[in-house]
This record gives C-alpha cells, structure tokens and sequence, in this order.
C-alpha cells in the first residue's frame, strides 16, 4: 500500500472504533456526527477489505484483521503526536505539559506530595493528573492513555497481567509492614504475639477477585487461620476504620506512620514474616526519546529516593527485625521463641 492513496485522517476515526467497538461512542470521542464516523468506518472496510467491527449478537467484536491493528494504529499516532510536539530544547522552567500517572492511595500518600513540591519549584508549568491504579492501568499504558504505572513488584498481584517487551520497568523504593490498631480497645505491648495477631480480628484490603495484596499473599503461605471481620475497598480506608475498634490492621510502614498519629492509633511490629513491598515506576518504550517524559521520570525517580530518606522504616529500638529475605514461617518461629526465652531469662 501507497501512503499517498490512504487518508491519514482515518488513523483517528480507526483508534477509535478500534477501541469503542461502537460508531456512537466514536462519533462521540471525535467530536463529530454518527453519520460522518459510520462513513470513515465503510471507507476503512473497503481500504483493509474486511468488515473490521463484526456484529455479534446487539454488540460488535473485532474481527481478527482489526485485532491486529489495534497497537500499530495507536502507536502511529502517538509517533505523530510526538513529533508535532518536540521541541529543539527543554527547559523544565518553562514547559508547558500534563501528564498522567496512575498509583494506588498508599503511593498518594507516601510519594505524591514530594512529587508535587518538586514540580512546583522546577516545572510550574507542568501539570500532573493522578488516577486510581486498576487492573485497566496497564492496558492504558500499553495505548498511551497513561505516561506512567506506580505499583507494587509481583505480576502475580494482578491477576493474569505480563507486561509487554515494550514496557520499562524500575524499581522505586522499598517499605515493610507494621500492626496498626486502637490501643483504647487493646492495650498491647509493642511486641504482639503471634497467637494474638492470629486471634484479633482484622481488617483487610480487596481488590476484587484474582487480585492478592502482599499481605494476603503471607497470611496464605504461613496457613495460619486469620480472623479477617471488615475489609476495606483501599490502603488508607483501611487505617480509617480502625479508631474506636478492636481491629487491628497489617499495613505499609510508611502509610501507618502518617495516618496513625492523626487517628490516634498505636503502631506495633508484625510478629508475621511479610516480604518487603517493592514499589517500581512503569512507562511505556515509545516516551523514552521524549525529554520532556525523560525528566518527569527522573523526578519521579527523585521523589521516590526522596521518600525512602524522609521516612524510611526504622523498626523502634529493642523491637524483633524481620530480616527481608522472603517468608520462611518455620524458621521465623523458632527465632521467635529464642527471643522470648531470652527475655524471659533477663527478666
């Protein structure tokens, strides 16, 4: 095929049927009649000579020629884009951009605001739009909807999602987990046995089906029966409902030590061997070449660093250091038991 006999003017309409599945909906999204979409959709069929959107049943599906130019008609127009928006210089300064990031509350909490002080003070004039990280995030990466992913390490947390060969993907910081819980309704030592964090009930965070926090991931390791009595739809709501409860709540460190003083909640080392969480920043191949992407991922980078020095996690003095080498149950038990006969002997 000639470039010169296709109309470019059909990339658009094309991403977007490809991604409605609807004419209306693409219309919409174009801002232009249903009549003027369901005329580009004829002139496309008769271009590739396939049908392109198949009806099945009241709905459309793609047929498979259309499957397969979903990510080369996206990725042509954001090539384009790209190019229409270089510039022979950057100077953070002066930039003028929005991009979009999308991270869980926990990272709101812990990495957002730094973020923000950094761009207000370099970039004032770029802008940042934060979204709710979902299982929908990554497939919004992969089209260009987002510029970046902020998650935790372990594809296994998000259901079936491998990342592609296409996506970049760096570690940002590190945090362990605490106990958080309302000392009025439980007036524990800083050291909670492990038959008594088994015993109380808790709160827990769900996501929804096939998706796994860390947490839930060791609690199903160790076999240990948790008392799990509320859960909580995300990171924060979870330290949120604890006040004037006997709950208790295995949560980040980091999250626990900026909610937990303003609820007035008591944070105490987990007697349960949980592996670090491992937050890493995710973008897509096609922005590496852009500069102005190169330093908001730079001063991502630099807010993340910056969160690990401000609040990193300090286990108080004469508390039991889980060591971070994954969640070997049987051993953590017997250097349990060691300590506690230990501070039994010293009295």
């Amino acid at each position: 095929m000639q470039l010169s006999r296709f109309d470019l003017n059909l990339l658009r309409s094309l991403d977007a049927l490809l991604e409605h599945r609807n004419v209306t909906r693409a219309a919409d999204q174009l801002f232009v009649s249903q009549q003027a979409m369901s005329g580009a959709l004829h002139r496309l069929r008769e271009h590739f000579e396939d049908e392109l959107l198949v009806r099945i049943g009241r709905n459309y599906e793609l047929s498979p020629r259309a499957h397969s130019l979903v990510l080369p008609v996206r990725d042509a127009l954001l090539a384009a884009q790209a190019a229409l928006n270089a510039q022979p210089s950057f100077d953070p300064a002066t930039a003028r951009s929005t991009f979009s990031i999308a991270m869980s509350d926990y990272a709101t909490f812990v990495v957002l605001p730094g973020l923000l002080r950094r761009l207000a003070t370099e970039a004032p004039g770029i802008g940042c739009h934060v979204e709710a990280l979902t299982q929908d995030s990554f497939a919004r990466l992969e089209k260009g909807d987002l510029d970046f992913c902020l998650t935790a390490h372990g594809w296994r947390l998000y259901a079936n999602y491998r990342p592609t060969r296409d996506i970049r993907v760096e570690e940002a910081f590190h945090d362990d987990f605490v106990c958080v819980l309302d000392n009025g309704h439980l007036n524990a030592n800083d050291d909670i046995s492990l038959e008594l964090y088994r015993r109380l009930p808790h709160n827990s965070v769900r996501f929804g089906k096939g998706i796994a926090t860390v947490v839930e991931q060791a609690w199903m390791k160790s076999g240990l029966e948790i008392n799990v009595a509320a859960t909580a739809p995300n990171f924060s709501s979870l330290i949120f409902m604890l006040p004037g409860t006997s709950l208790i709540a295995t949560a980040q460190r980091r999250l626990a030590g900026i909610l937990a003083p303003i609820l007035g909640l008591k944070l105490a080392e987990c007697p349960l061997p949980i592996p670090p969480l491992r937050e890493n920043i995710l973008w897509h191949a096609r922005n590496e070449g852009s500069p102005v992407h190169r330093y908001l991922r730079d001063a991502l980078v630099k807010s993340c660093v910056d969160c690990e020095r401000e609040t990193g996690s300090r286990q108080p003095q004469g508390a039991l250091v889980v060591p971070n080498r994954g969640c070997d149950f049987s051993a953590f038990k017997k250097r349990r038991m060691r300590a506690e006969t230990r501070q039994h002997e010293n009295g």
